[in-house]
């Protein structure tokens, strides 16, 4: 498995434009991940506060 060391050490050998691409990249994922979180939440609040990322028991 990688390590979050090992990615920092193979970022650092990138040329600098495409550590700007991946930079790039990385923020709009982070917007992505953080919208789906507020996305989730307010499904959850729909549905009474309940985790719509956790089964029940039918399944």
């Amino acid at each position: 498995m990688i390590t979050a060391v090992e990615i920092e050490k193979a970022i650092e050998q990138l040329p600098e434009a495409e550590q700007r691409k991946l930079a790039e990249w990385f923020g709009e994922h982070r917007l992505v991940v953080e919208a789906s979180a507020v996305l989730s939440g307010i499904y959850d609040e729909e549905d009474g506060g309940e985790n719509q990322l956790i089964e029940d028991d039918a399944g």
